[in-house]
């Protein structure tokens, strides 16, 4: 079993940060959601599901963050990685290891009961991964929402922009390089997790 450590979740969630401004949708910006979900705050009740979760399974950290990243990587963070199907991104073998849709689909069903067909999947996976970030330790930033689910999943599209899990290190990061740049302070991730990694101090 392959531990990932702190800092690498760290610096993945902060290279998200990146990620997140190639969307799918309208104009995003911070508060978006405000006054839109009557009463209640839409990050606040993702950030709880994700605590509570996390409190039972620190490693949820490392699945929401890969899972934010396979999904921006294709077409932008549309949740088109969430989408279930034939050929559909989830399908492709890149992506049969993801973890963390179940976070996901509790921190959304949570949000369903407070104002229903109000908050985007999209949003609820950049969020959840921001609020991972944070609870294994790393700087608070704000999400900008907004992002409109997108309806189309291609397991040929996943397969065409992510890493196989056995390319070679450099190959990956030719392959990334031409999408986003990946390298910070000369130290290179790759989007590969073995399914079971633990965190360890």
């Amino acid at each position: 079993m392959r531990c990932i450590s702190p800092s690498v979740l760290l610096a993945l969630g902060l290279m998200l940060v990146t990620l997140v401004s190639q969307c799918h949708g309208q104009e995003l910006y911070v508060g978006f959601y405000k006054d839109k979900c009557w009463r209640y705050n839409v990050e606040q009740i993702v950030f709880n599901v994700v605590k509570a979760k996390f409190a039972k399974d620190p490693t949820i950290v490392a699945g929401l963050i890969r899972l934010q990243f396979h999904d921006c990587i294709v077409r932008g963070c549309d949740a088109s990685i969430l989408l279930d199907g034939p050929k559909t991104e989830k399908t492709a073998k890149p992506n049969q290891s993801l973890q963390g849709f179940y976070v996901v689909d509790a921190a959304k069903a949570a949000l369903e009961k407070a104002c229903p067909g109000v908050v985007s999947c999209a949003d609820v996976l950049n969020i959840a991964a921001r609020s991972a970030v944070f609870l294994a330790g790393g700087k608070w930033y704000y999400v900008e929402t907004g992002r409109r689910d997108g309806l189309v999943s291609k397991q040929s599209e996943a397969l065409a922009n992510l890493p196989s899990e056995n390319m070679a290190v450099r190959d990956a990061v030719d392959m990334l390089s031409e999408l986003h740049t990946v390298t910070t302070s000369n130290t290179v991730y790759t989007t590969s997790t073995t399914p079971g990694s633990q965190m360890h101090e």
